[in-house]
């Protein structure tokens, strides 16, 4: 559970506290779990290190330092602009916020090669050039001009490899870096599968497609929901990188359903993103257990 303070000028908008583990009391304490460390003496809140050195970075990227690989998924580029194909008025709405994160996540990590797991695009209309002449898959080919680009293609990517034929362009089915491996994760089974492979070889199934997502609550009861990490032995899923995503609240059975098909709650740790910062949030199930208790403590407070 993350419990959240008023505004400090150092982070404008919702501030948390983090709760990287949950005391028997329900009490949360901030002492890193063992899934996770920060490196002695730094400050950094933009990344959350991992054991086996992975970085989960905000807003929403898995570095492997040692292969220099940027993961990230569920960019949904033209998410946009598909609304409008079918009728939707959102003047001065578009992929600028998008396309502004993955620049952020290549300055600050200086990727070799960046993956994109999944979910590319949003759609057909995704791929069609607006009256300016460039779709919104010119528009991400361009953040990711001057690295190798990888793309595995998602459930929306249909069509994608058309498009992208001849653009210098890495598209496959999963993509191995050092000893993990990514995909997109939407086949419980193939994730089941794959996630037991990178555990025999030391490493993690990296995906995306389940866009992970806490509520957090403040003292007076008021609500919103962040993009969340969560990750377990062999496997991180990561959130999704479009500002337009809803997330989907892993406390709720209904809306994890995808992701714990694969991974108990009992093994997965959390961490939520709250501005540029990664804050550590425990294991889901103690997440949960927390989260559901504090209705009926309040209906016996009153």
């Amino acid at each position: 559970m993350v419990r959240l303070r008023s505004a400090s000028p150092r982070a404008p908008g919702w501030t948390a506290t983090p709760c990287a583990a949950t005391t028997p009391s329900g009490r949360c304490s901030t002492r890193p779990t063992g899934s996770s460390r920060r490196r002695s003496g730094s400050r950094d809140r933009t990344m959350l290190t991992l054991d086996d050195d992975l970085r989960c970075v905000a807003p929403g990227g898995l570095f492997d330092p040692a292969t220099r690989t940027l993961v990230i998924a569920d960019v949904h580029a033209g998410y946009v602009r598909s609304l409008q194909s079918r009728g939707y008025l959102l003047p001065g709405v578009d992929d600028r916020e998008l396309f502004a994160r993955i620049a952020r996540l290549r300055e600050r990590l200086d990727p070799a090669t960046v993956v994109i797991a999944g979910d590319v695009v949003h759609g057909p209309a995704s791929m069609r050039a607006s009256p300016d002449g460039a779709s919104a898959l010119d528009g991400l080919l361009s953040a990711l001009d001057g690295c190798a680009a990888v793309i595995v293609p998602g459930n929306h990517d249909r069509g994608l490899d058309a498009a992208l034929h001849g653009r210098g362009v890495t598209v496959c089915e999963r993509w191995a870096f050092g000893p993990h491996v990514a995909l997109h994760g939407d086949d419980p089974e193939v994730l089941r599968a794959e996630r037991a492979s990178a555990r025999r070889g030391g490493g993690r199934v990296v995906i995306g497609h389940h866009h992970p997502a806490l509520v957090l609550r403040d003292a007076v009861g008021a609500r919103t929901k962040v993009m969340a990490f969560a990750w377990a032995p062999g496997i991180v899923c990561l959130p999704a990188l479009t500002p337009f995503a809803r997330g989907s609240d892993l406390v709720l059975d209904d809306e994890a359903a995808g992701l714990t098909a694969a991974v108990d709650a009992s093994e997965l740790e959390t961490a939520v993103i709250v501005g540029e910062r990664v804050l550590p949030t425990g294991r889901l199930d103690r997440v949960r257990a927390v989260q559901r208790r504090g209705p009926a403590r309040r209906q016996r407070a009153g």
